[in-house]
């Protein structure tokens, strides 16, 4: 049977299993030795971590000054990249056209046509313009409007706009087209000239003619058709 000796009192404690002296309630060297043991173990574990967060320390403030530098520059360049992907990816989405702004719309015109008409703004809530060409203009001469000024609107639209407008202006009953392609150029029934360019947006109707004749010698004229 074992004896453990209290350091405090000196008193014999006898079993193996008691961690206080019987006599004064001190620990016994046993229970004293394990419990340095367990504290001995934790500081060790402490001291161990501690050196590896000194190393990573060390490591890391080793780096050249160039290196942080370079990082920069490269976190930098990548972060430069993503942002112009995004933007292309998001332009490249987007339908493409060439379409005139709406301000240069009469600039469009022939010269001989834009020259000889004066045009403004339709309205406030309307988009286009209103032109209108003296009755005495040489475009007009041989009394082709009927001795009146004529007068005509032009607008830039967009791509889907304008083709439901040639569309319908094809469909109409009693429609001349003069020509189908990317310049679409038709008499309407009523004698009025109707035009319109798929490669810049341009459109433009004009009033009516003393016949289908006159209106296709206004188109020649101005120089719409050729």
């Amino acid at each position: 049977m074992s004896e453990l000796i209290c350091q405090y009192c000196s008193h014999r404690n006898i079993g193996g299993a008691i961690s206080r002296c019987t006599h004064c309630g001190a620990p016994l060297r046993a229970a004293v030795h394990k419990a340095s043991a367990a504290v001995e173990s934790t500081a060790h574990v402490v001291e161990k971590t501690a050196g590896a967060a000194e190393t990573a320390v060390k490591v890391v403030a080793g780096f050249p000054r160039w290196q942080w530098r370079a990082l920069g520059v490269l976190i930098a360049v990548v972060v430069g990249l993503g942002v112009v992907v995004a933007r292309s990816c998001s332009v490249s989405s987007l339908p493409s056209f060439s379409v005139v702004p709406e301000q240069t719309a009469v600039s469009a015109l022939p010269e001989a046509l834009r020259s000889g008409a004066s045009c403004a703004q339709l309205s406030a809530t309307e988009m286009g313009q209103k032109c209108v060409i003296g009755a005495s203009h040489p475009l007009l001469a041989g009394g082709i409007a009927g001795g009146k000024e004529l007068t005509f609107s032009t607008q830039v639209s967009l791509p889907a706009s304008l083709s439901d407008t040639i569309r319908r202006w094809r469909a109409a009953g009693g429609t001349t087209v003069l020509a189908d392609g990317p310049v679409f150029t038709a008499i309407g029934p009523s004698a009025t000239v109707w035009y319109a360019d798929t490669r810049s947006g341009l459109r433009l109707e004009t009033g009516t003619f003393t016949g289908k004749a006159a209106a296709q010698t206004f188109l020649t004229r101005a120089g719409l058709v050729r």
